[in-house]
């Protein structure tokens, strides 16, 4: 799915018993990573330094990789203190490995028309929320207009329809929040069918009177029928690096594991059914909402008690 262009990780000796490294080899090797480990000395070279990624645990290390362009990842929970050590990646735990190399790097690549657009409509916004010159105001309303007519003469969208979409907001333009419901029983995670067939984990838009937590048990109420009580964070991801397709505005989408409380599924004007899946027998997905990979670091959130938030 990303654009990073590893094909090969080596991680230090010192890395080589570490039982969450372990555990995240064979997810690497199923995507065609090849993997080693290795002791960094004087004598360590590459064929191919653009496309490796050293993990390791010290400055040493760090350094030597500089000196020979190879990049280099801290993998910080093996260290005491990592103050000094300036590097390409900071790991806070080994899914944050995954976590970039499965994600998007560079997700506007090509794409100037939209993040012209995007400016366009970001300056306009701030322009209308902050200026008292009604001149002012006319300019930044036109470059609102504009801004919609770039979006709608590439995504063949009515321009009005691309004004309630993109450009319907006010004040300083920010990115939005989506929340997801990551529930579980007997190993199993619990996903809702939407209205198009496709499903998904209880979840949508943090209302602008919700906090967090409570959307998220407002969300797992209406569209699974549960009450829930939020436990833990799993994960912050921005979501055009991870979910497809691409959205004109950022978002934030935020996991979290709950408890089940109580309650039960009806159908409703947004899901039809609710079920529980195995992570090998996983349902047709709203891919937008959530990917098999989000939902694969939810059972690593599940089964970790001491499980570090994957935050991009």
């Amino acid at each position: 799915m990303g654009d990073i262009m590893y094909k090969k990780l080596i991680f230090t000796s010192e890395l080589s018993n570490d039982e969450k490294v372990q555990e995240i080899l064979p997810l690497l090797v199923q995507k065609n990573y090849e993997t080693e480990f290795k002791t960094l000395n004087e004598d360590f070279s590459l064929n191919e330094p653009a496309s490796t990624l050293v993990i390791g645990t010290n400055t040493d290390e760090s350094i030597l990789c500089k000196n020979l362009n190879i990049s280099f990842g801290l993998a910080t929970w093996q260290c005491q203190s990592f103050r000094h050590i300036k590097t390409d990646y900071y790991f806070r735990q080994p899914y944050d490995i995954l976590n970039l190399l499965t994600s998007i790097e560079a997700p506007y690549k090509n794409m100037k028309w939209l993040t012209t657009a995007m400016e366009m409509q970001f300056i306009a916004q701030a322009g209308l929320a902050y200026t008292k010159d009604r001149f002012d105001h006319e300019r930044f309303t036109r470059l609102s207009e504009m801004a919609a007519e770039i979006m709608a003469q590439y995504t063949d969208l009515p321009k009005e329809k691309v004004q309630n979409l993109f450009c319907n907001e006010t004040g300083y333009q920010t990115p939005k929040i989506d929340t997801r419901s990551v529930i579980f029983q007997d190993d199993k995670i619990l996903l809702v069918k939407e209205i198009d067939g496709r499903w998904s984990m209880p979840g949508g838009w943090v209302d602008v009177n919700q906090s967090i937590c409570d959307n998220i048990i407002k969300e797992a109420r209406e569209e699974a029928g549960l009450d829930v009580v939020p436990t833990r964070l799993v994960a912050i991801h921005d979501r055009n690096r991870h979910n497809t397709p691409l959205y004109a505005y950022g978002i934030a989408k935020v996991f979290m594991l709950c408890e089940v409380i109580g309650g039960h599924f009806s159908p409703n004007i947004e899901t039809s059914e609710s079920a529980y899946f195995s992570l090998d027998n996983l349902p047709r997905l709203s891919v937008g909402k959530n990917t098999e990979e989000q939902i694969r670091l939810c059972f690593a959130a599940y089964k970790d008690k001491n499980w570090i938030p994957v935050i991009d």
